[in-house]
């Protein structure tokens, strides 16, 4: 092949090459380091702010804290976000657990459609006993291709208050993932060796090379 040609095509491989840049989707204050939930909701009983042990990294993390008396047997923190249906996604919270008798909790991913509808739910191995703080993953998710939005949710469930008081913290929430998304110069090169390699064989059909 004549040297023009293939640097023709060096161009576009590598325009293809760059053009798999992600366009993901990402929380707003994943580790709680506002010093509050910032960018989150909540549900159910006992949700507070802990800094010290409490922190995975930085400062500050999500405690719920459960003990006797309390009635909610399910509590949550979350963040909704959206997304692309059909694209990859990928999500994981560092959990940590203490005096851990009669709950569980775990990290869960709901897809929502474009009127708030439920649609499907993914969940991680859930955690029954103390430990350290752990990662807790969901990846290589494929969101639902009539998904508009994802749900990034720490979950607590009481199963009674016996073993009170029991405490689930979660930190460093992270989400990625998304379409592919040409950057715009990607585009202009793209174009421009297109052009090029269509002029390429123009000249090699008519024996300029």
């Amino acid at each position: 092949m004549h040297a023009w040609g293939r640097r023709i095509r060096a161009v576009a491989a590598a325009g293809f090459l760059w053009g798999q840049a992600t366009g993901a989707a990402t929380l707003v204050n994943p580790g709680f380091e506002t010093g509050d939930f910032t960018g989150w909701s909540t549900f159910g009983q006992s949700w507070r702010i802990g800094v010290g042990a409490d922190a995975q990294a930085g400062s500050y993390g999500a405690v719920n804290d459960m003990l006797g008396g309390d009635v909610d047997q399910f509590r949550g923190v979350f963040q909704n976000i959206a997304i692309v249906g059909g694209a990859s996604y990928s999500a994981g919270v560092w959990l940590r657990t203490v005096t851990m008798d009669t709950t569980e909790s775990w990290l869960e991913i709901q897809w929502f459609d474009n009127v708030g509808g439920f649609i499907s739910q993914l969940q991680s191995v859930h955690t029954t006993a103390d430990q350290p703080f752990t990662y807790l993953s969901l990846t290589n998710m494929v969101a639902p291709i009539n998904a508009v939005t994802v749900s990034v949710r720490g979950i607590v469930q009481m199963h009674n208050t016996s073993g009170a008081p029991d405490f689930s913290i979660f930190d460093s929430f992270d989400f990625s993932g998304g379409p592919v998304v040409p950057e715009p110069g990607t585009l202009t090169l793209l174009g421009g060796a297109g052009a090029a390699i269509a002029w390429w064989r123009r000249r090699r059909f008519r024996g300029g090379f």
